[in-house]
C-alpha cells in the first residue's frame, strides 16, 4: 500500500515522538516517582605533581562561591530532551573541594600552608562549576566546566592574578548515572588542578625572596 506524502509525514512524526516518549520514560525509570536528584561523591583531592623546593608560607582563604547559576552543593541538572529529570549535587561542595585542591597543589609547588603569619595570601572565586546533560533520542552528553579566579598577594605589594578554566565531556547511551557524572567532574577537577600546578608565574611568586 502506498502512503500519501501527508500520511508518511504523520507516520514519521508519530515514530519520532514514540522514540522521545520512550527515552523520557526510560530515563524516569517508568515509575510514578518522577525525577530524582543524584548526589555525586568525590574522594579527597590528590595531586600527581612532584614536590618542589621549600617556598613561602601561604594562607589560603576559603574559596568564595561566585557562581551565577548555582549555590552550595548544586552543580547541575539531568535533562532529557528538555524534560528536567532531577538535580545534580556534589559532596564535598565545590568551594570546599577547590579550597582543598589549592592547598594540595600549592604545597606541591613548595608553599607551606599556614593559618597565620603568612608571607603570601591566596584568595579565589569560583565562577563556574557546572554539569549539563544535553540529549538526543539516542544519547546523552555529559559536559562539565569549571572556572576559577585566583589572586595572590605578598608583602611589599607584590600581586599575582590568574584565571583557570577546565572543560570535560563524555557520552552515554543510557541515562546519566552518578558514576559517569562523577568521572566527568573528577576529570575537570584534575584539569583545573593541573592548570594551577603548571602556572610558572604563580610558582615563581611562591618562591622565598
Amino acid at each position: 500500500m502506498r502512503l500519501s506524502g501527508k500520511t508518511v509525514s504523520e507516520a514519521v512524526r508519530f515514530g519520532w515522538w514514540t522514540v522521545v516518549f520512550g527515552v523520557v520514560i526510560s530515563a524516569g525509570g517508568g515509575c510514578a516517582g518522577g525525577p530524582q536528584n543524584v548526589l555525586v561523591s568525590l574522594p579527597a583531592y590528590e595531586s600527581p605533581g612532584v614536590p618542589a623546593g621549600p617556598g613561602a608560607s601561604v594562607r589560603i582563604e576559603p574559596v568564595r562561591d561566585a557562581r551565577s547559576d548555582a549555590v552550595g552543593s548544586l552543580i547541575g541538572e539531568r535533562v532529557t530532551l528538555g524534560v528536567p529529570m532531577g538535580m545534580i549535587e556534589m559532596k564535598p561542595i565545590p568551594t570546599e573541594l577547590m579550597t582543598q585542591m589549592l592547598a594540595t597543589e600549592l604545597t606541591k609547588m613548595g608553599g607551606k600552608v599556614v593559618s597565620a603569619g603568612e608571607e603570601v595570601r591566596v584568595a579565589a572565586r569560583l565562577t563556574k562549576f557546572q554539569v549539563v546533560t544535553p540529549a538526543t533520542a539516542l544519547y546523552w552528553d555529559i559536559n562539565g566546566s569549571i572556572d576559577l579566579d585566583l589572586s595572590a598577594s605578598a608583602q611589599g605589594g607584590r600581586k599575582h592574578d590568574a584565571g583557570y578554566a577546565a572543560t570535560c565531556t563524555d557520552r552515554t547511551y543510557v541515562f546519566p548515572s552518578e558514576e559517569i557524572i562523577r568521572n566527568v567532574v573528577s576529570a575537570c577537577v584534575r584539569e583545573i588542578g593541573a592548570r594551577v600546578r603548571t602556572d610558572t608565574a604563580l610558582a615563581n611568586f611562591l618562591r622565598v625572596r
